[in-house]
Parts: structure tokens; C-alpha cells; sequence
């Protein structure tokens, strides 16, 4: 396990330089700049501009400042929002963001592992259509058809939820549902066939043929051994779902990462871009290594066969 972390590690610094490099040229490579808009603004002013945010310098310098803040983690200040730092940015808007996503995650995978297993169980039954209907739609509809739908509904007609404001618990619940719809019907499908797989397999047969069966039995030599392929997903699934959806935070207004991050690609905010790009993969990174560890914890022989190896 040690030797396996140091190299997920060490993969971690690379993958983390290439996107910080890659993310810098491709900004700088795009023409024009933050202050190209501001047609009214003096040449001198703009220069003055420039110069103060350090974008006058050769793009060499520019790198090299650049690399050094993302190792430090301090993006500087942002340039389009006055007297913050990217760092403040994203502090103010990382927990709101966070707060959505862990309720879309928990909603997501308890009704997508739920559906998944009903369907598999009562496999070309009823309730497997109904439950595989449901997993279609999820995939097929866009998230903001549904955000758009669970507005019209619950906040307009019925009046339980609020919207486009941002202050108590009762804010956050049409957001997280509509974030979770997606992923839930992602998990549901996925559980289904590989509980079904599991099922076909010969020693789960034998153990049926001889009288084995029960919520026990399901649980403790089908659901585990399936969960494999659906901890796979969970990684990238909750890494973007914690980082925030843009389109849903931006249609129930909620003050979130997303919303920082639209705005400055809007506004080329370079500083606020390089850093939410780098903090977004930072924890994309993290998760995917999260689901590598989770993979000894719920299946032994991944960690024998690395033993061996």
C-alpha cells in the first residue's frame, strides 16, 4: 500500500503540472485580454492596469509566478472582482457548492444502488421496467430541463421551495435533486447489470441451486462483489458533483464555485480561471485515488494480486 500511495503521488504532482501548464498557455494563447472590453479606459490606465497585475511581464516571468502560487496555493488577486483574492473566491464558494453536492450524492447513490438492485432482483418484472424507465430518462434529459421542470412545480405552483436566493436548507433542495437526477440514473443502470453479471456467475448458481438465497445472501456475496464497477464511478461522479454543476447554480442562483467560474471565464479573470482549474482537478485527482484505495477495502484480492506483483 505505501509503495502504491507513493506512486499515486508522485502521478498526482504530474498530472497536476500538466494541467497548470496546459491551462496557462492555452488562456494566453486565446487573443486578447481582461481589459479589451473596457474600451472607454485610457491606454495609459490599461497599461497601468497591466502592470499591476503582472501582465505586462514575458510570458516566461508570467509562468514561473504562476507555478510558484499554485505550489504556495495563492492565485492572487482577482481581476474583475474587487479587493479579493482567488483564494477568498473560492473559500466563499467552494462550501456552497460542497453543501449541494454532498446532498446530490447521497440522494444519487441511495436511489441509484436502491433502483439498481430492485431491477436486478426483480429482473424483467414491472418494477425493473419502471425502474430502468427511470434510469433512461435521467440519462436522456439534461439536468436543467429538470432543474427547469422542479422550478415550475415545486417553487411556482406549489410553493415548498424557494429559488434564485440563498439563505436556509430549504434553499439547497431543488438544486441537489436536480443535480443528482443524472448520476442516480448512471448508478441505477450500472448496478442492474452488475448485479445481473454477478448473478449469472457459477458459484452464485450453485449457492441458489442448493437453497441459499435471502436479503443476507444478496447483500453480503452479490451487492459486494458488483460494487466494484460502481465504485469506479463514484470518483469522477462526486469529485464533479461536489465541485458544483454551472448550469444548476447558475439557474437556481446559488452563490457557488460555478458561479466564479463562469463568470471569469466571461470576464477572462486569468488569476480566478488558473485557480479554480487547478483546485477543480486537485480534487478530481483526489477522489480518483479515493476509489483506487476503496477498491482493496471492498474486493482483498486487488490488494493480493498488487501483493504479488
Amino acid at each position: 500500500m505505501r509503495q502504491f500511495l507513493t506512486r499515486r503521488i508522485i502521478s498526482v504532482f504530474m498530472t497536476l503540472f500538466i494541467i497548470i501548464s496546459l491551462t496557462f498557455f492555452l488562456m494566453y494563447a486565446i487573443p486578447g485580454d481582461p481589459f479589451t472590453s473596457e474600451n472607454r479606459i485610457p491606454e495609459q490606465v490599461v497599461e497601468n492596469l497591466k502592470e499591476h497585475y503582472g501582465l505586462s511581464d514575458p510570458m516566461y516571468i508570467q509562468y514561473f509566478k504562476y507555478l510558484k502560487g499554485a505550489i504556495l496555493f495563492d492565485f492572487g488577486p482577482s481581476i474583475k472582482w474587487d479587493n479579493q483574492t482567488v483564494n477568498e473566491l473560492i473559500t466563499s464558494g467552494f462550501p456552497v457548492s460542497a453543501l449541494i453536492g454532498l446532498q446530490a450524492i447521497i440522494i444519487a447513490t441511495f436511489f441509484g444502488i436502491a433502483l439498481g438492485i430492485l431491477a436486478a432482483i426483480r429482473h424483467n418484472s414491472a418494477i425493473d421496467y419502471f425502474s430502468m424507465i427511470i434510469a433512461i430518462l435521467g440519462l436522456s434529459v439534461p439536468s436543467f430541463i429538470f432543474a427547469t421542470v422542479l422550478i415550475n412545480f415545486f417553487a411556482i405552483k406549489m410553493q415548498w421551495f424557494p429559488v434564485a436566493t440563498w439563505g436556509t436548507w430549504k434553499h439547497s433542495v431543488l438544486p441537489s435533486v436536480a443535480l443528482a437526477v443524472t448520476p442516480m440514473a448512471y448508478i441505477a443502470r450500472l448496478t442492474r447489470s452488475s448485479i445481473l453479471e454477478v448473478l449469472s456467475m457459477d458459484y452464485i448458481q450453485t449457492a441458489m441451486a442448493k437453497g441459499v438465497t435471502g436479503t443476507r445472501f444478496v447483500f453480503r456475496h452479490v451487492l459486494r462483489n458488483a460494487m466494484i464497477p460502481v465504485v469506479t464511478i463514484l470518483g469522477p461522479i462526486t469529485a464533479t458533483i461536489l465541485t458544483g454543476s454551472f448550469v444548476i447554480e447558475q439557474i437556481f442562483g446559488v452563490p457557488g464555485l460555478g458561479k466564479y467560474f463562469v463568470e471569469g471565464i466571461t470576464d477572462r479573470d486569468y488569476p480566478l480561471i488558473l485557480g479554480t482549474t487547478v483546485f477543480y482537478s486537485a480534487i478530481l485527482i483526489f477522489f480518483v485515488i479515493l476509489v483506487d484505495i476503496a477498491y482493496v477495502l471492498i474486493d482483498p484480492r486487488i490488494k493480493l494480486l498488487r501483493g504479488r506483483g
